[in-house]
């Protein structure tokens, strides 16, 4: 079996004497576009840094390609690494001489610099924009220009730190959807650093979910959806917490849960007689104007508070005797003839319900009491 093209052992890295950084094992696979997920604050910057060689770790070891690195082997290592700031610096000169400049440096011969600079900017639609000067750009083709600096250069890993992040709605979905395709054609190991879901979700064909600067999980963007081990994990992808209530029964998984006046169906591992927290994704809930005849076995008679506009979609805020989030479409809104104080059914599978243990009913060492 093929190792890993980069492979990181118990590495702990402090400032000014505390642990910031303390992460057992990682790694990353060749080919791969991997996410390093989390929300800020959580180390994700500092880990990219340290395995981009750029930052010295207290204790750990580094393994690019089998091989444990030394300091010797930094500067070498560190030309088949391209690590991408997160806003753009653009040199003096148009944005031809900003993409040659990393090969310039490199000492690429004239031939092949123009061989990669036909490429990339076919590759990232940059034809009309070679001889003009980066103050004359867009933010989005500022950020496009950036990228291209990156790939131009071909590396074998390249690290990008949130690189989509700042651009409105229109130019990050484009520069994402393009990223993508690039990634793709072009095959270039990455790790991409971002604390939106969205993005990690497109990208990834795997995340590892950073907190506190521990990775707590490693899967594919599925996996972590579908099974996030964690009540901090399940709302980091977007889960909202439902209600808290007592398991009054339970039965080979399906538990029926009683909280804020209602009965509530979800599968689980609790037992009766537990208080527990459920989560859910607001996409997973369904409307509709009447109780309808279906399997889904969750029905709350709701009243809509607010409708608000998200992204794309529209959030219908309801109250249930709980609260409740929905991400609907607008069609659907007029369809349904939804507005503050109409009345409409609400629907969640029990499949699409997450149970975790009541905060409270964990004790200060992490163990259920």
């Amino acid at each position: 079996m093929a190792r890993p093209g980069l492979e990181v052992r118990n590495l702990v890295v402090q400032v000014a004497g505390r642990k910031i950084l303390e992460v057992s094992y990682f790694d990353l696979r060749k080919g791969e576009c991997l996410a390093l997920f989390g929300p800020n604050g959580s180390g994700k910057s500092t880990f990219l840094r340290t395995i981009s060689l750029l930052q010295k770790p207290e204790a750990g070891e580094i393994y690019y390609q089998g091989q444990a690195v030394g300091p010797k082997d930094r500067e070498r290592l560190q030309q088949k690494i391209v690590y991408l700031l997160q806003k753009p610096v653009f040199f003096r000169g148009t944005v031809r001489d900003n993409l040659l400049l990393g090969l310039r440096f490199r000492g690429i011969e004239r031939k092949q610099q123009t061989a990669r600079l036909e490429k990339t900017a076919e590759l990232f639609n940059l034809r009309s924009l070679l001889d003009k000067f980066p103050h004359e750009l867009s933010g989005g083709e500022r950020q496009r220009v950036h990228l291209a600096r990156a790939f131009i250069l071909e590396p074998e890993f390249l690290y990008l730190d949130e690189p989509f992040n700042g651009l409105d709605v229109r130019f990050r979905e484009e520069l994402m959807s393009d990223f993508h395709k690039i990634r793709k054609v072009t095959g270039v190991t990455t790790v991409l650093v971002t604390h939106i879901r969205q993005e990690a979700v497109y990208l990834a064909d795997r995340m590892a979910v950073m907190l506190e600067g521990r990775i707590v999980k490693v899967g594919t963007p599925e996996e972590i959806s579908s099974a996030p081990d964690s009540s901090e994990i399940s709302r980091l992808m977007g889960q909202e917490a439902l209600v808290e209530g007592v398991v009054e029964r339970a039965d080979n998984g399906l538990l029926e849960i009683r909280g804020h006046g209602q009965t509530i169906y979800a599968f689980g591992r609790q037992k009766a007689g537990d208080r527990v927290v459920l989560t859910f994704r607001p996409e997973e809930v369904i409307l509709a104007p009447a109780r309808p005849a279906s399997s889904v076995r969750n029905w709350f008679e709701a009243e809509v508070r607010e409708i608000r506009p998200y992204d794309r979609m529209l959030l219908v805020l309801l109250d249930c005797g709980f609260r409740l989030k929905a991400f609907v479409s607008r069609s659907s809104v007029e369809e349904l003839g939804l507005g503050p104080g109409s009345k409409v059914w609400a629907g969640i599978k029990a499949t699409a319900l997450s149970t975790w243990p009541d905060p409270k009913e964990i004790d200060s060492s992490g163990n259920e009491k």
